[in-house]
């Protein structure tokens, strides 16, 4: 009976452990992204700052609007990986219950 209750509570550590690991990836990723937007604001904003007519705005909000796109699609990629390893991780757990 105690040597079932030291698994159990090993099991459970390990398993607390990987979720904290894996809080800390999303939390890193998060991060990442909000300075990635936050870099590109603060350009679009000195580009914005720094004209003198309605044409120059236009070209400022072209460009921002160019490279929002472009840290969509990056982060659209992550996103994509991210779901194909979920799915990886679900098969491996549902593998893991059969075989238990």
């Amino acid at each position: 009976m105690k040597i079932l209750l030291f698994a159990t509570l090993l099991i459970s550590t390990a398993y607390a452990d990987q979720k904290e690991e894996n809080i800390a990836t999303v939390k890193a990723s998060i991060s990442a992204n909000i300075d990635q937007r936050i870099a590109q604001l603060q350009t679009f904003k000195s580009c914005v700052q720094g004209t003198s007519g309605h044409e120059e705005i236009k070209a400022c909000r072209k460009a921002n609007k160019a490279q929002m796109k472009k840290l969509h699609e990056e982060n659209k990629g992550e996103r994509e990986e991210w779901k194909a390893g979920k799915e990886e991780r679900k098969a491996k757990k549902k593998a893991e219950k059969k075989s238990n």
